[in-house]
């Protein structure tokens, strides 16, 4: 995400210039359109003040459609912000991703150190990679709005290993013991076998 965030910026910049010098060159440049002696009306009749309504209104199109992932990649900070622990108790695919990247609803219990628990829902973009992982029953750390708990940001999410991921690191020291010539290939094939039938 902290990747992305240099790009679109680049990228919003370049369209502004690249959008302010095609006004510039239509009111300054070489054939530039020539306001004397003619009347709005006759301009409009013309054609020549398209392109002065065009780019403005492609312009405002552009800002509305990206505002929504703007507000996804770029949150606003809350002020006085309140660090707290929390508990996911439901997850949900929001049907929205940035660069491949789920966004994920979460129904979050909160457990603040001074006031009483509260549940809110909170939105964050995880990895693909880690999609799996992001399961009721795992922690996170928040930061909420102390006048308005329902303004809640996730620090971080504490993953919890998949039943594949425990597997595998199992698989891996399975195979570390054989390599040693701690365990026999015999030992090594039924426990590896044990391993994946678990799967």
């Amino acid at each position: 995400m902290k990747g992305l965030r240099p790009v679109l910026l680049v990228s919003l910049i370049l369209a502004a210039l690249g959008m302010g010098f095609s006004v510039f060159m239509l009111i300054w440049g070489p054939e530039r359109i020539e306001f004397e002696g003619q009347s709005p009306v006759e301009l409009l009749e013309s054609g020549e003040l398209a392109p002065l309504i065009v780019i403005p209104i492609v312009l405002l199109i552009s800002v509305f459609t990206i505002r929504p992932f703007f507000r996804i990649i770029f949150p606003r900070e809350i002020k006085n912000a309140l660090t707290a622990q929390a508990k996911v108790m439901r997850v949900w695919d929001t049907g929205v991703s940035i660069n491949d990247n789920p966004q994920v609803g979460l129904l979050l219990h909160v457990t603040p150190s001074t006031s009483p628990a509260f549940d809110v829902e909170a939105k964050t973009i995880v990895s693909r990679l880690n999609a799996a992982r992001v399961q009721p029953g795992i922690s996170a750390e928040i930061k909420y709005d102390p006048l308005d708990p329902r303004r809640v940001q996730i620090v971080t999410l504490n993953l919890k290993e998949t039943a594949s991921d425990g597997a595998a690191s199992r698989l891996e020291e399975l195979r570390s013991l054989r390599d040693r010539q701690l365990i026999t290939e015999d030992e090594y094939n039924s426990k590896r076998e044990e391993i994946i039938k678990a799967l």
